[in-house]
């Protein structure tokens, strides 16, 4: 039998980042020309970009340069219960802290596979304490995603710590997301999926949620 989601009760959220040809930010090119297929009709050559332009999954190859890409996971590691974990510390707190973050996920702890950290502050870094990193990978995530505004610690130390502890869970990093404050819920459920192009380190995604109206 052919289910159906019920659109009067869910809505759909996009929390893809929309990337415009040829207008993008500096180190994140998506270039393009207009062209010709075979028949006359109309094409686009990319003529200059990289794999990690615009909302994209990490795989571990990305951080290892060896082991699994996007295509050696099946379609549901895409998909997934999702919790919401919201950053609105106090005006004086310097980061967000452990304590902070299993307030709010200790008590929905089993509930989620796919974990979506949002910066509800105007701080750009919004900085979290090293000692959440730990904690996340121990969640058995298989999607981590994060405002680009977000730093897991400082330093480049602590962003390849950052990467490790995930990436050799098999939990997969997804960067740029955008339209986060349209999620009004904090559990829902979550697509993020990929361009099936075999064998590079991470792939441009559609990332959206279902959510309960």
């Amino acid at each position: 039998m052919l289910f159906d989601i019920d659109l009067k009760a869910y809505k759909l959220v996009d929390l893809s980042l929309e990337v415009v040809p040829n207008q993008t930010t500096e180190g994140r090119p998506f270039e393009v020309k207009e062209g010709r297929l075979g028949d006359g009709t109309l094409k686009y050559d990319i003529v200059n970009t990289h794999t990690h332009v615009g909302t994209h999954i990490e795989s571990p190859v990305h951080f290892y340069f060896k082991g699994k890409t996007c295509t050696d996971y099946p379609l549901d590691h895409f998909m997934g219960k999702a919790t919401l974990l919201k950053t609105d510390i106090e005006e004086c707190a310097p980061r967000v802290t452990l304590d902070f973050v299993k307030r709010q996920l200790e008590p929905r702890r089993g509930s989620f596979e796919v974990l979506f950290v949002r910066n509800d502050t105007p701080r750009n870094p919004l900085i979290f304490d090293m000692d959440c990193v730990p904690y996340f990978a121990e969640l058995g995530l298989k999607l981590f995603i994060f405002d680009c505004t977000i730093n897991f610690g400082q330093g480049l130390e602590d962003g390849k710590t950052f990467h490790d502890l995930l990436l050799s869970r098999d939990c997969l990093l997804v960067e740029f997301p955008a339209n986060g404050q349209a999620l009004d819920r904090d559990m829902f459920y979550l697509f993020a999926m990929p361009l099936k192009i075999k064998g590079i380190d991470s792939s441009g995604c559609r990332l959206f949620a279902v959510v309960e109206r």
